[in-house]
């Protein structure tokens, strides 16, 4: 109990596992509670957070099922993104060793590109889900879903930079999402154009249900209010209009 007051502290961490062994086992949990993994064109020797690399030696030492927090940045918005290629034979046995992930955080996932076949890359992160943030997903408003219905634990939602193309087409509306997830928790917005995906989603899900809502530039205020009127506590409302009409 003592050593978990040292969850910020790295430093200290580092030096109460060297101890002893009950003090490493007491320690171990808070040094690989989060991870993050980058994909840019950083030359060496600064590309250590590359992916998969940050996941090789944790998987080796047996510590990938402490990870409750992770994060896959994609710092190049011109690469392909988040696409089956990332998960390769060694880098999906890697994947697939977060066993207890709280939080999941991914920059430019190709969801499309994942279909047919996405439960058996994510499904696994399913019992324990409870927080998913997409920066600039890429799919149809059906594949999201989907994905997002992958969680049947899922609390909180976070969507960036989402921007609908109004030409969409989307011949999987038959594509309906494996579970319900309660989402009672908070829903952040920003830059996010996607109404369709939000009636899809009230529809699909029978409502919403989010406590808290950060929406940042949203042009479906109106909607998430409606939907939300009998649960929402708390709103932080930043218009899409400069003038704050």
């Amino acid at each position: 109990m003592i050593i978990s007051y040292f969850i910020y502290d790295t430093r200290t961490l580092l030096a109460c596992s060297l101890t002893c062994y009950p003090w490493y086992i007491a320690a171990v949990s808070h040094l690989h509670h989060s991870l993050t993994t980058d994909n840019d064109n950083t030359p060496w020797p600064h590309r250590k957070h590359f992916w998969p690399n940050p996941l090789r030696k944790p998987y080796k030492l047996g510590l990938l099922p402490l990870v409750k927090r992770f994060r896959i940045r994609v710092k190049d918005c011109s690469s392909a993104g988040v696409t089956p290629k990332w998960l390769g034979r060694r880098a999906l046995r890697y994947f697939l060793a977060l066993t207890n992930l709280q939080e999941l955080g991914i920059d430019n996932l190709q969801i499309s590109n994942f279909m047919p076949t996405i439960q058996q890359c994510f499904g696994h992160f399913s019992p324990s889900l409870r927080f998913l943030a997409l920066n600039m997903p890429n799919g149809s408003c059906r594949q999201i879903l989907y994905f997002i219905g992958l969680f049947p634990n899922l609390q909180d939602l976070k969507i960036i930079y989402f921007l609908q193309d109004e030409q969409e087409d989307t011949p999987d509306t038959a594509l309906i999402p494996p579970s319900i997830p309660p989402l009672r928790g908070r829903l952040t917005l920003t830059h996010f154009t996607g109404e369709s995906l939000m009636e899809d989603m009230i529809a699909l899900f029978g409502g919403l249900r989010f406590r808290y809502m950060d929406l940042f530039r949203v042009d479906c205020v109106w909607l998430l209010l409606d939907a939300c009127a009998e649960t929402l506590e708390t709103l932080r409302l930043y218009p899409t209009d400069a003038y704050g009409e």
